[in-house]
């Protein structure tokens, strides 16, 4: 299996590619997230991928624009120790850094489903990416994922569903 770098950048490279796809008449499009249009979907995604970028150690905001935060953060992943230790700061202090990455991971991968959805592109998320993605979210305490800044409650899919399917399920 991949590691946690390798599965944030297969992810990243999903949103990208989708990202790429978006027109400039679909910005104020709606998405499935609540009220959101695909701008503030897209800007959700930038800031909290600005969050993993502080985590393992670079600085960007949402207005350097994806191609610098993912620049950023992929940068930092040249060194191993990155996710060692926990969050110093912030509203996810005291958190495992691999746990933040894991979070932002599962984040950037399902939004990314969620803007393909929004703007009638290919929702393929890589196969990878989906089951790391499932298994670091099994792992996750319910209290952090189950509220509303995070993930929605369970939508139920046929047992017989694909893994993708269940992974959206899951996350609401």
């Amino acid at each position: 299996m991949q590691g946690p770098a390798e599965i944030w950048l297969l992810a990243a490279d999903s949103f990208e590619a989708t990202l790429n796809q978006v027109g400039e008449d679909q910005w104020p499009a709606p998405t499935g997230c609540g009220e959101w249009t695909v701008r503030e979907l897209v800007d959700h995604a930038l800031f909290w991928q600005c969050n993993l970028a502080s985590v393992v150690g670079a600085q960007v905001t949402p207005e350097d624009g994806w191609d610098a935060i993912k620049a950023a953060v992929a940068g930092q992943f040249e060194d191993p120790s990155v996710l060692d230790g926990t969050i110093e700061a912030g509203p996810m202090t005291g958190m495992p850094k691999h746990q933040a990455m894991g979070l932002a991971t599962a984040d950037v991968l399902v939004h990314g489903w969620d803007l393909a959805r929004a703007i009638g592109a290919d929702d393929t998320l890589p196969a990878a990416a989906v089951e790391a993605v499932q298994m670091g979210l099994a792992q996750a305490p319910p209290e952090m994922i189950r509220n509303p800044q995070v993930f929605g409650p369970i939508v139920e899919v046929p047992a017989d569903a694909s893994a993708q399917d269940k992974l959206i399920g899951f996350v609401g």
